[in-house]
């Protein structure tokens, strides 16, 4: 193990130590070639793609290349849900990825059902699996299709209006990854149908408040930095009221907009 936190350390990724022991592991566990999995890491892919799960909120999630890595700041999209979602409440997942925004919240509350729904096909069979290693399986039906051309369709689909809509959605501009292309980032790895959000990195938020508005009066976003105020404002004109919530690094990056009443 010491030979592998060389390596890494000598290629400078940061955490060497922690992610020499997770790669070790990882090998030994599953009869895997140590050195193959060194040097895709070496070569900056992410480790979570690397050994194909991460937790979020507590819980494994298995993941593959066509769904994001699930982040910390995410939790706070799921506290949300834990703590103000209706009793019995039905949850649209606008583009859920690895699912775990929606899943782990059904997890605690027994009485939640949702609708997850993403582009790409990878991501929807990595939730279902998702869905079934947290117990939720039951409670989850997942859809491959797209938010904005398949809206009426996902409308149809909903076994009745959702009580609330939930997304992490694609927010980096076009030059922020471009930049992470140029640079070689890990991010660089992740797909860009769930990263990119346009010039602005604001095009999925226009489209879901415009066209899902009337089919539920509570919409909760994850947002980029510095993103919150014009979101706010797309609310703001159609008649939502919002409340922020802040992340661990004290980052506004919350989003419920409530249609006033």
């Amino acid at each position: 193990m010491k030979n592998i936190a060389q390596k890494l350390k000598e290629s400078k990724i940061e955490n060497y130590l922690f992610e020499s022991k997770i790669i070790a592991g990882h090998a030994e566990k599953n009869n895997l070639d140590v050195s193959e999995l060194v040097s895709r890491r070496i070569k900056r892919e992410p480790l979570q793609y690397i050994i194909g799960e991460w937790e979020f909120y507590g819980d494994v999630y298995k993941l593959n290349n066509d769904c994001l890595i699930p982040r910390p700041e995410t939790e706070f999209l799921t506290e949300h849900i834990i703590d103000n979602a209706r009793e019995n409440a039905l949850i649209l997942d606008l583009c859920s990825g690895s699912g775990c925004a929606s899943i782990s919240a059904l997890k605690r509350r027994k009485d939640l059902r949702a609708v997850l729904i993403d582009i790409a096909r990878g991501a929807v069979e990595i939730s279902r699996e998702n869905a079934a290693l947290n117990g939720v399986a039951d409670r989850t039906v997942c859809y491959c299709l797209d938010i904005i051309k398949d809206a009426a369709e996902i409308t149809r689909l909903c076994e009745r209006k959702p009580d609330l809509i939930v997304s992490n959605p694609p927010y980096l501009t076009l030059s922020e990854v471009e930049q992470a292309r140029s640079d070689g980032l890990e991010l660089s790895h992740e797909p860009e149908t769930a990263l990119l959000g346009g010039a602005d990195g604001l095009d999925f938020y226009r489209f879901i408040i415009a066209n899902y508005k009337n089919i539920c009066s509570e919409l909760i976003f994850e947002c980029g930095i510095n993103q919150y105020k014009k979101i706010m404002t797309l609310f703001e004109s159609y008649d939502f009221n919002c409340d922020i919530i802040k992340d661990y690094s004290n980052i506004e990056r919350i989003i419920v907009g409530k249609r006033r009443m």
